[in-house]
């Protein structure tokens, strides 16, 4: 069976809200309407998209799988609404750049603040994704540039080297480590540890470091990004190591970081190799790249 367009748009509206209200509330439509549309569908489909618990839907496997392969369509009809709207105010004021989340807490808005006064009318249009999809984001045109921890070898990516990001050790205030100037990874390996997924670029950091030890991390838990590591080691469960725009700015108040020995990662700036910027996205990265730059110089 097809669904069309109302059903998905209705279907994603409860995935989103978990509740009937929520979606009718989302959509601008009675309640009646939308239990009418589900029941409707699901009898269709000859499956229930939804379980009932106490007030609220939980999606079934079914659902879920449904709205696994729906998201990226709405993903992709953001980007052309984007697109559409840059088309019919017929300028070029209007930019899509892409961000690692280690770097969008922090560094992105004040890199983003800054370079914005230069262009005031330019609209903004922030997507985050890991560094992995970072490349896959600017070769299929999706944004205009990306702000990521990795150097990309994707033919239609031009990656351009900025600042080096210092990185540290994160722990919570009063542990023994939280005096120390400075450590090493020997001074961290005897304490348990927030690791990171062997796929991203700390994670293979880390463990190239604790290979050339033959000191195995004593792993606690196992997280992807900088901001989930932090948690963490707020609630108790170990150490880690982040990148110090990670807790600038006294985001994490009840840790402390401490300055680490070690190669620094350095920050990569994507582009669309075949594809030149307009007048204003070009001023615009260009005043990001030296914002970018100053930021790094005034680092430690």
């Amino acid at each position: 069976m097809q669904l069309n367009f109302r059903q998905l748009e209705v279907f994603r509206a409860i995935m989103l809200t978990k509740t009937v209200s929520g979606a009718a509330e989302l959509l601008h439509v009675s309640q009646p309407g939308i239990s009418r549309l589900l029941k409707y569908t699901e009898q269709k489909l000859g499956t229930l998209l939804f379980e009932r618990r106490k007030g609220r839907l939980v999606a079934t496997p079914e659902g879920e799988e449904l709205y696994k392969h729906l998201e990226p369509i709405y993903a992709k009809l953001e980007d052309l609404g984007f697109v559409i709207d840059r088309i019919t105010q017929n300028d070029d004021l209007h930019l899509q750049v892409g961000c690692t989340p280690s770097l969008a807490r922090y560094l992105l808005p004040k890199l983003l603040a800054s370079a914005k006064q230069k262009v005031p009318g330019m609209v903004i249009k922030v997507d985050i994704h890991s560094n992995e999809e970072l490349a896959e984001y600017i070769a299929h045109r999706r944004g205009d540039f990306a702000l990521s921890l990795d150097a990309s070898t994707h033919p239609l990516v031009l990656s351009e080297p900025s600042i080096y990001a210092n990185l540290v050790c994160v722990v919570p205030r009063g542990h023994e480590l939280a005096s120390r100037e400075e450590v090493t990874f020997k001074d961290i390996a005897h304490h348990d540890m927030v690791m990171y997924h062997q796929d991203t670029v700390l994670g293979r950091l880390l463990n190239k470091q604790f290979a050339e030890l033959e000191m195995p991390p004593k792993m606690s838990v196992l997280v992807r990004y900088n901001d989930d590591a932090c948690a963490m080691v707020e609630h108790g469960l170990g150490v880690t190591i982040a990148l110090d725009f990670v807790v600038m700015g006294n985001r994490y108040p009840n840790l402390t970081s401490i300055p680490l020995k070690i190669s620094r990662p350095q920050l990569q700036l994507l582009t669309h190799y075949g594809v030149p910027f307009s007048n204003n996205v070009r001023t615009f990265y260009e005043n990001f790249k030296a914002e970018l730059e100053a930021f790094g110089k005034a680092q430690p």
